[in-house]
């Protein structure tokens, strides 16, 4: 068994797979070593110094390929108001965490994931896996080849879908885990990253901050603005407005609901359509314990902190933390926060 890996090597394999391959097998090999290399350093096989594998580590955490970020904008009805990141215990961050649906269907979909999964040249899951996927998130789905996709009207009634892109709570869930470097994507594959791996074999060290890089995502998945939008309504601009006005404190629905009389023509609080869109958008996070619906909206105390950093900064909102000595310092809200 191959118990040491030395850069130099490394990186002339990688080297010919990247630029000497017409297959291109490059990411996929990229994570198949890393996986080995966790697992040299898990069952205390690995023959070379600590230094050593610091390095090869440090020299395959270069593949984490950097995404654009959204350009949000300011939100200048909230600029007078201050958010205040609560102090919680790791322990009572753990308990939240623990509780969440999301959570549950995390661990669910991965149990049900394995080491690898097939998917298409648009990077979902092939459609013969969509059926045993959603499955694993608590959606019936039935392909119809010829039928128009649509969500069921009720619990109990089954998603059609034609892709992996037409199942709402599948998309919504695969970007986010993609997103917060959760799932890994080759050319054909998708694979559980070295993060997953750990935040579901040591729970009590890992879960919490995988869970709030996937909620983080699923905020920012509401909240995106669409530029292609020719009037001047914009859902994501409002949906951000009413989740950071959650995160400073509960507040009541009827009131967000409402239009607001009298503001200019370009502000969505004032139109109906816009907020009914909003609504919608926020929708989606609530069977996952994201959000909290029922006379006021509300954000549990342990994902304030993820709403917060992937929000309030770009929408030039003031936050602080309640102590200076936060609860998780390892969660920064950037991929770099994984270690």
């Amino acid at each position: 068994m191959i118990t040491f890996l030395d850069v130099p090597a490394l990186a002339l394999t990688l080297d010919e797979l990247m630029f000497g391959q017409p297959t291109n097998d490059f990411l996929e090999m990229s994570h198949v070593l890393g996986a080995y290399l966790q697992f040299l350093h898990d069952t205390n096989s690995w023959t070379g110094t600590p230094e050593e594998f610091q390095r090869v580590s440090s020299y395959l955490d270069c593949f984490s390929f950097p995404k654009l970020e959204p350009d949000y904008s300011e939100i200048p009805q909230l600029h007078g108001v201050l958010v205040t990141v609560p102090r919680l215990s790791q322990e009572e961050v753990y308990e939240c965490i623990a509780n969440l649906p999301l959570t549950r269907r995390m661990q669910s979909f991965f149990r049900w994931f394995g080491p690898r999964r097939e998917i298409t040249g648009a990077k979902v899951l092939t459609r013969k896996l969509v059926q045993e996927a959603e499955k694993s998130l608590d959606v019936e789905a039935v392909y119809d080849p010829v039928g128009s996709p649509k969500s069921g009207s009720s619990d109990d009634d089954p998603t059609v879908f034609t892709s992996a892109r037409h199942v709402t709570r599948l998309s919504l869930y695969w970007d986010a885990m993609v997103g917060a470097g959760l799932i890994d994507l080759s050319t054909t594959r998708a694979y559980p990253s070295r993060q997953a791996i750990l935040a579901f074999e040591d729970p009590t060290r890992h879960l919490a901050i995988a869970v709030r890089r996937v909620a983080q995502r699923m905020y920012r998945s509401v909240s995106v603005e669409d530029e292609s939008i020719y009037q001047g309504v914009e859902t994501g601009y409002l949906t951000r407005y009413f989740l950071l006005e959650a995160a400073v404190e509960p507040i009541n629905v009827a009131v967000l609901k409402h239009p607001i009389r009298g503001l200019e023509n370009d502000d969505p609080r004032g139109n109906p359509e816009a907020i009914n869109a909003s609504w919608k958008r926020l929708e989606k996070l609530r069977p996952e314990g994201l959000i909290r619906i029922d006379s006021r909206l509300s954000v549990p105390k342990a994902l304030i902190k993820p709403l917060v950093l992937e929000l309030a900064g770009p929408s030039a909102v003031q936050f602080q933390f309640a102590q200076t000595d936060d609860d998780d310092p390892d969660f920064t809200g950037h991929p770099a926060s994984w270690s």
